[in-house]
């Protein structure tokens, strides 16, 4: 028989924890969203005869006890810390990588082959819809990619070489492959974050201009936080993780920038103060963002876009008078009809992004 005396005050423990994680349904509010996972919560499901009979009511209710359990936080952590010391490299989807880096586990059964052929189309219909223009597709390697030595040893991840040719073979001339420059960046991406980092963005803003005849303008970049974890940190929650640095280019100003009707920033300092210091830039995503940048050449360009593109715009504010950004997940109008007053299109999305979209087609309306 197992000698169980020893294990008394773990278990005795986990039982009251237990308790109060039930009790905390009863005795405190719902929360309605998680500033460590930049997302919304699911609050009460609401008990309908048609909930039920779909099962929406199941699956909400499910949802509901995951994600108002309290010291959420605390048990995701520890799960984590567990799950290393056991000696695992793939803790809830991301890759536990070299030099504090983490990393979203995509293999070739997960990337969506055919998604990617799909909206490449879309992106190839778009560009032949406005000959003439200056039609370029900056499509961003994913970090491991680029960091593949960085990679737990033998941890699968999907061929980014044949997604690449994949693409070359749709958009032709108009990709624009950053790979190699990213590359030579010393820090191009965050270890805790899926985004490239500022000088990631400002290196391909040098290739961008390079490939379009631009002059490309050098900014000096200051730092604006030194204590950023993001999205890869939210899956792990690791107290010893560690942290990344922002930085930006305070000397870039514009005369106005407009989010969804609303006035906006290109840099919003008050993200610092937030857990999502990403959203320094532009102060996160919305369907749609005119910039008015001074810059008077009347030139206008119109960038259908995903976040990386947001610490990568205020590069290209010295090129152009008039900057619009279309996220697809938030807008809602008519793409062709911007298309048709710009004089240059870009398309700047990573590419696991723009394989998983279902929004490409909004480039056809």
């Amino acid at each position: 028989m197992k000698n169980t005396k020893g294990l008394a005050p773990l278990i005795a423990i986990s039982a009251i924890l237990l308790a109060l994680s039930v009790g905390s349904f009863f005795l405190t509010p719902d929360r309605a969203f998680s500033e460590n996972e930049n997302r919304y919560l699911q609050l009460t499901p609401k008990l309908s005869w048609d909930n039920i009979l779909s099962g929406k009511f199941m699956k909400d209710t499910e949802n509901y006890t995951s994600d108002q359990i309290i010291f959420r936080d605390f048990w995701t952590a520890s799960r984590s810390v567990l799950q290393r010391a056991e000696g695992k490299e793939d803790i809830s989807g991301a890759y536990l990588g070299a030099d504090g880096r983490y990393f979203t586990k995509v293999t070739d059964d997960s990337f969506d082959w055919a998604g990617l052929n799909k909206n490449a189309g879309y992106i190839r219909s778009l560009f032949d819809a406005n000959p003439g223009k200056s039609c370029t597709a900056l499509i961003v390697p994913s970090p491991a990619g680029v960091l593949r030595d960085k990679l737990p040893a033998n941890a699968p991840y999907y061929d980014e070489a044949a997604a690449f040719a994949q693409l070359g073979d749709a958009l032709g001339g108009t990709l624009l492959d950053s790979r190699e420059t990213l590359a030579a960046v010393d820090d191009p991406y965050y270890h805790t974050d899926h985004h490239w980092t500022t000088m990631g963005a400002q290196a391909a803003y040098g290739l961008w201009a390079q490939a379009t005849g631009h002059t490309a303008r050098a900014y000096g970049l200051t730092e604006a936080t030194d204590s950023f974890r993001g999205t890869l940190y939210s899956k792990v929650l690791l107290p010893d993780s560690v942290y990344d640095t922002v930085y930006y280019a305070p000397e870039i100003a514009v005369d106005s920038v407009v989010c969804d009707g609303e006035d906006g920033a290109l840099y919003d300092l008050s993200a610092l103060e937030r857990k999502d210091k990403y959203e320094l830039f532009l102060g996160g995503n919305y369907g749609q963002c005119v910039i008015t940048t001074g810059t008077e050449n009347g030139k206008h360009l119109l960038l259908v876009k995903d976040s990386f593109a947001n610490s990568f715009v205020p590069f290209l504010t010295g090129d152009y008078e008039t900057i619009t950004m279309l996220d697809l997940r938030y807008f809602r109008g008519s793409v062709q009809e911007l298309a048709a007053e710009a004089d240059d299109i870009l398309v700047l999305t990573e590419i696991t992004n723009l394989a998983a979209s279902g929004e490409y087609f909004k480039l056809g309306k």
